[in-house]
């Protein structure tokens, strides 16, 4: 089983890997040829994903795929984010031919190890129910000790 995270890039080390002028590539995303994520500054992130689509490069695919998303306060779920982290979640596994068996989102700190989410998926990993989970950074796992998790899963 895989843990593998949607990496994200700021504007201009994403231009540098396209080999184009970071004024091109917000173009280019006005312009609908490539999707980006704003951060709550509204600064622009291109995930992996949409820099090697444009490079015509081939993303590893298939199997099953667990989708965990967290958010620490009511507020943020009450704004939508938690929605929003489950469909682009959702849209990466999709792109990747993925079937997503199990979304697994909750409320709560990222400290808290005894979150019931988490351990809904730590029981599955255990079980050999999926080959990948999705997760949008590793912080919505937790706090400390994601090299543990990473080594693990």
């Amino acid at each position: 089983m895989k843990l593998e995270l949607e990496e994200h890039y700021p504007l201009r080390k994403a231009a540098d890997i396209l080999g184009v002028h970071p004024i091109t590539l917000r173009r280019w995303e006005r312009e609908g040829k490539i999707r980006c994520v704003r951060t709550p500054s509204g600064q622009r992130r291109f995930s992996r994903s949409e820099i090697l689509r444009l490079l015509g490069k081939s993303i590893p695919s298939g199997g099953r795929a667990v989708v965990y998303a967290r958010v620490s306060s009511a507020k943020q779920a009450g704004a939508g984010n938690l929605e929003r982290q489950v469909q682009r979640l959702k849209e990466y596994c999709h792109a990747r031919r993925y079937d997503v068996v199990t979304v697994i989102a909750e409320q709560g700190s990222g400290l808290n190890e005894r979150r019931k989410g988490l351990s809904r998926l730590f029981r599955m990993a255990r079980e050999g129910k999926m080959d990948l989970v999705a997760v949008e950074f590793k912080d919505r796992l937790t706090r400390f000790g994601y090299s543990y998790i990473e080594r693990y899963l």
